[in-house]
């Protein structure tokens, strides 16, 4: 394990607010750091078949062994994802199914600083599924040090048929009907002045935790 911060965003959208928001961690830590992008990578599901108990090798063939030799070199993580239909994202819950390979025995993820990025249209739900992912390191033995949660838009926004035609659309649902949609309902991350100051505040923690623990000696379990 290395002093390096790792971020994972699940966001489907390059640049979109649950990037900003791990970047803003990352570079608020002044600690290498790298961000990985979910949707660039073939991570499965978990199939419960076992099979990573003896080794914590996972025997499926995706871009899992790869990431998780990055997961394991850093010394702290930063999980992004988001809110959809009530729950977190999908991408998400592969990759949190997937750190059963790093579990069985050892435990390998031990001893790491972790932080939780959720976005959502729905604040509560935001925020319960950010404690459900710091749950999800304590789980597996990660420091988990806070979260950050930002407002996010209904995916409506992005169908043109959402304005009039379609009878279940989430914007005439929340806005009525409307002849265009507006700026402020896409709630740029940039306007989320609190969402930033509390990413950076908590990417300075991150920072200063991870040099402690590091100069304690602290690691993951190896033996």
């Amino acid at each position: 394990m290395t002093l390096k911060v790792l971020g994972i965003s699940a966001s489907p959208q390059k640049g979109g607010k649950v990037d900003t928001l791990v970047q803003e961690v990352l570079s608020a830590t002044r600690l290498p750091h790298e961000l990985v992008r979910l949707h660039t990578l073939e991570i499965r599901p978990c199939k419960a078949c076992n099979a990573c108990r003896a080794d914590n090798v996972c025997t499926i063939e995706d871009d899992w062994r790869d990431l998780s030799d990055k997961i394991l070199d850093a010394s702290a993580l930063v999980i992004g994802g988001w809110a959809f239909s009530g729950m977190i994202d999908a991408s998400t819950k592969m990759l949190m199914e997937r750190f059963w390979s790093l579990r069985h025995h050892r435990q390998l993820t031990r001893g790491k600083v972790g932080a939780a990025v959720v976005v959502g249209a729905n604040p509560e739900l935001a925020g319960t599924l950010a404690d459900a992912l710091l749950q999800f390191m304590r789980n597996n033995g990660i420091n988990a040090l806070g979260r950050v949660t930002a407002a996010g838009a209904s995916p409506c926004l992005g169908c043109e048929d959402s304005l009039e035609v379609c009878e279940y659309s989430g914007i005439v649902a929340q806005y009525g009907l409307l002849e265009r949609a507006g700026l402020s309902m896409y709630n740029p991350v940039e306007y989320q002045l609190a969402a930033l100051k509390s990413a950076r505040v908590l990417g300075q923690r991150i920072g200063h935790k991870a040099q402690h623990m590091v100069a304690r000696g602290r690691s993951v379990e190896t033996v």
